[in-house]
């Protein structure tokens, strides 16, 4: 075997010793490396910022979703159920000047219209095509005939109207509706437009009932208001549309309040009370009462 001589060259003084020429480039290799080694790293720290972010921001919306009750979180459900929707709305049974109202409850489930006047002042008169009903008539057979048709693709209500008479209230004979069906009943927004208010409030101080404020699309002057309902279904802000989406369900008051559409119907005469106020200032209107 050849030995190879790695002796460095002597001097008078001692042996030379020659740095290596490759160390300068080792070293820069070297800083290179952990360079980017250090790149690596933080590119490594910011995915996984941002994923463990979306995990988060993913676990609070399904969190949202499913703790809410009552009117909480309604609005994503009301959306996908009207979503789903694909039928007709329901028949117009009044309007206000060029606004239509459409039956709030599903045409079959109706047992009766009723008008009356209502207890605030800044309340509107509605005007129906439908004739008025025999009230001594519907008051002995409970009820009158009703039944719905198909024309131009369009659902047609054929109905009587109730004319009821409060005495202790002093405004037009028209400018409250009491649409009747059984508790439970589904609840459609009566007009288009968008949910201004929805609240609790006491019926003559005494009993739990909700209230809805709908501001019709194209009228700012106007809230439609509505009472006697339970399992509120929308929030303040949602866009709801007449005769199609539903906003609630018929309360269950007549086994504590004597209702007077009850005089003629075969049922103790559960409805929604539709009514539409004045607006002074657009948005700003005024709760219900309670009487």
């Amino acid at each position: 075997m050849r030995r190879i001589n790695t002796t460095p060259p002597r001097t008078a003084n001692g042996p030379t010793v020659a740095p290596m020429k490759s160390a300068g480039v080792s070293l820069r290799d070297r800083e290179m490396r952990r360079s980017a080694a250090r790149k690596r790293k933080a590119l490594m720290d910011v995915a996984i910022l941002a994923v463990a972010a979306m995990l988060v921001a993913g676990l609070l919306v399904a969190w949202n979703a499913t703790r809410a009750t009552g009117t909480e979180s309604v609005s994503a459900l009301v959306a996908a159920e009207n979503a789903s929707i694909d039928r007709d709305p329901t028949p117009i049974f009044a309007t206000y000047r060029s606004l239509p109202l459409r039956l709030p409850v599903p045409a079959e489930s109706l047992t009766e219209i009723a008008f009356h006047q209502a207890s605030g002042k800044s309340a509107l008169s509605m005007e129906t095509s439908l004739p008025d009903a025999d009230m001594t008539a519907a008051g002995e057979n409970r009820g009158t005939p009703k039944t719905t048709t198909a024309s131009n693709d369009t659902v047609v209500l054929e109905a009587q109207v109730l004319r009821m008479w409060r005495s202790n209230r002093s405004g037009e004979p028209d400018t409250a509706a009491d649409v009747g069906a059984a508790p439970g009943t589904i609840v459609y927004a009566p007009v288009s437009g968008t949910v201004i208010g929805v609240k609790k409030y006491w019926l003559y101080g005494e009993y739990e009932d909700y209230e809805i404020h709908i501001q019709p699309e194209g009228w700012p002057e106007v809230d439609c208001v509505l009472i006697h309902i339970d399992n509120i279904r929308i929030s303040v802000g949602d866009r709801v549309t007449g005769g199609v989406t539903p906003v609630a369900e018929i309360r269950l008051l007549s086994d504590r309040v004597d209702h007077q559409i009850g005089a003629y119907t075969s049922d103790g005469g559960d409805h929604v009370h539709i009514q539409l106020n004045q607006l002074d200032e657009p948005g700003k209107f005024d709760m219900i009462d309670g009487s």
